[in-house]
């Protein structure tokens, strides 16, 4: 199933004192200053959906970062590998906005994750109900029917396992761009240090 790129709506007075207020009960690895600045790396999401979702997030992915090549693998790993799990994806430009500090922008992205946080546990919520309630025969009728497609099943999941390793390697193979540039950035600068040392000593 593809989930269409969705943009966070804006929010009026009363939803931005909700959405603090909330975020306020959630404990968090970082002391909250400046919402906008705090939010920026993507880390405190990642902690706020595993705190309600822990299965569907590994904290490890995330780590504190300064840099916008680093804030935006974080929100491209939070987008592709936790967001589109929970049903939706933020654009490119609302993770921009998040990792620029543009007032209110994490505000109306954390407006979209807590509805949807709402909406993922309501459907485990009553897809264990419907599991509870359903009648031994038609359970075992189930059961029959389960086993039967348990080949496909497992294929299933072959297929969704070779599916997170290809995103695993996307994401390596774009860390490993970013540090290539940052080697290349850094040759130059010091080709450009020797040249200058090398001009000095000629006068």
């Amino acid at each position: 199933m593809t989930h269409r790129d969705m943009d966070a709506p804006p929010l009026n007075e009363d939803e931005l004192n909700e959405i603090y207020n909330w975020v306020d009960t959630i404990p968090l690895s970082r002391p909250k200053r400046h919402i906008g600045r705090d939010f920026a790396d993507g880390v405190l999401m990642a902690e706020i959906v595993q705190h309600y979702i822990p299965r569907i997030v590994d904290i490890h992915n995330y780590s504190l970062a300064h840099s916008v090549q680093q804030k935006q693998y974080n929100w491209n790993t939070l987008n592709t590998k936790v967001f589109r799990k929970m049903g939706f994806q933020i654009t490119q430009k609302d993770i921009d906005a998040v990792i620029s500090v543009v007032p209110e922008a994490v505000e109306r992205i954390l407006k979209v994750v807590q509805v949807k946080i709402s909406m993922f546990l309501d459907n485990k919520e009553q897809n264990q109900i419907h599991q509870q309630e359903k009648p031994i025969e038609v359970q075992q009728n189930q059961n029959r029917v389960n086993n039967k497609q348990a080949p496909n099943n497992k294929q299933n999941e072959k297929d969704l396992i070779i599916q997170d390793q290809k995103e695993t390697i996307e994401f390596l193979e774009l860390k490993i761009q970013k540090l290539e540039q940052l080697l290349k950035l850094k040759d130059s600068k010091i080709q450009q240090l020797m040249q200058k040392v090398q001009q000095a000593g000629i006068k």
